[in-house]
This record gives structure tokens, sequence and C-alpha cells, in this order.
């Protein structure tokens, strides 16, 4: 279900990004009744913090895969293996829109329990949202009604160091959301955004809660400059035994961007 989400996300993206160029191509400057935001890439400075858990009797010992989870930027940082961040926005001017936004890291790192086992753990984590936008104007403020599904998958895997796999699991669930966005243009070249949003409400995960704060300067007509900082707080449960999976942990930090607009 999750792939097919993505593929959804990725299809919607592009496709928004071919109609923006066909009438940007037929339209005088100025005329055109879309506005699109592009962050092709941009450095979310993810901290991680909470408890993961999972049900396995493969590891010598009886020894259980529960742990709390605190790891900070830097080491996120060192142990970084991949990672892959976008962000598309579409508005018409009929104050209806479409947001996309997807989030991949794959961290990994060895170490040796308290049982002195040397283990190699890899941890992938994927974030992607699709979420229609309803904007009602005041003056020099935005307030957008942001409502969606938000897709999650968890892929943490250890194995032994130089030896054979003993958990490799992948978790994958969808949570429906609701929120608001309030832009504020300040200033010619300053603006300020701020959203919040809740989700889960059982279906996918118990609870979710979604904060984040953006300051972005404007120098240049189609280029902007975006900082600021998110955090994304998930409570999901699932699975009994050896398929319990638990992740209760909030995943923060300060965001720097570059962001395209036309």
């Amino acid at each position: 279900m999750f792939k097919k989400i993505c593929n959804v996300l990725f299809f919607i993206t592009f496709s928004l990004l071919f109609c923006s160029s066909v009438v940007s191509a037929g339209d005088s400057p100025g005329t055109s009744d879309w506005e699109f935001n592009l962050a092709p890439f941009y450095l979310w400075g993810i901290n991680i913090k909470g408890d993961l858990s999972l049900g396995t009797d493969k590891i010598p010992g009886n020894i259980p895969l529960t742990k709390p989870i605190d790891v900070p930027f830097e080491d996120v940082f060192t142990s970084l293996e991949g990672a892959f961040i976008i962000h598309f926005e579409a508005m018409h001017k009929s104050n209806f829109g479409v947001l996309v936004d997807v989030d991949y890291l794959n961290i990994g790192s060895d170490f040796t329990n308290s049982k002195g086992i040397g283990l190699d753990v890899d941890f992938e984590v994927t974030l992607a949202e699709v979420a229609g936008l309803y904007r009602m104007k005041k003056n020099n403020h935005n307030f957008d009604a942001v409502y969606g599904l938000r897709g999650y998958r968890l892929n943490p895997s250890v194995s032994f160091l130089n030896g054979p796999t003993v958990v490799d699991r992948t978790q994958d669930w969808l949570d429906p959301f609701v929120g608001v966005r309030w832009i504020w243009n300040f200033a010619e070249v300053w603006s300020v955004v701020a959203r919040g949003d809740i989700g889960g409400f059982g279906i996918g995960s118990d609870f979710a809660w979604q904060a984040l704060g953006l300051v972005e300067w404007q120098p240049f007509k189609h280029v902007s400059f975006l900082a600021g900082y998110r955090a994304l707080d998930i409570d999901y449960e699932d699975g009994t035994g050896n398929d319990y999976f638990k992740f209760d942990a909030t995943v923060y930090g300060p965001l720097l961007g570059l962001n395209f607009k036309w």
C-alpha cells in the first residue's frame, strides 16, 4: 500500500510540473492561474527521541530488542548513509491547491550490546505526505486549511557483525491528518510560515502531531531561502509476540532550504 501511495505522490508532482510548463508556455507573463513552489533539496537537522520496540526471539539470551531512542543530529549526520528530501506545492487562483512532501533517511551504525555481542544496525525512515489546501486571504495574511494523508515506512534491520541478519522488518502505515497554516508577508521580501496538524486517530498511528515554523527571504523573483524548525511526533503500535512493533518518538530539528517559485 505504501509503495502505491508513493507512486501516486510522484505522479501528482510530476504531472503538476508538466502542466505548469504547458501553462507557462501558452500564457503571457503574469497570466498563469497557478502558483508553484518547489524545494528540491533542503536540510532537516534531524534529532530522534523516544522508544522503539521489536518483538524477536532470534538474539541469543532472549535479549529483547526494546530500547529508548535518543539520537542527536551529530550522530545522525555521522551515521548517514543516504537522504532524499523534496517539497512541492501548487496553488490555483480559486484558492484550492495541493502539497506533496517526501523525506527519506538511511542511518547505519555498529555497536556492542550489554552481552558483548557486536551488532550492525540499519534504520531506514520514509515519510511521504499529500495534502489538499484551501486558502483564505486577508490583507497580507494567508490562512490555509490542510487535509490529507501521511505515509510512513520504517525498516529497521539488525545483523551480527560479519554474520547473519537477525531482524529485518518493514513496517508501513497511513495516517489521515488535518491542520492549519498561516503565512504572513510582513515585508516586501520577508514572510513567516507557521503550520500545525494532528492525525492518526487510531486508523494508523494512535496519534500523531506536527508543528513547523519558517522564515522565508525572497531576494529574487523566482528564488527564496527558508530557515526554521520542524517537529513530528508519532505514536504507533501494532502486532503481538514476534510480530510486535512499537514506535513512539519525536523527530525534530532545524530546517534550511532553497525554494523555487513561479
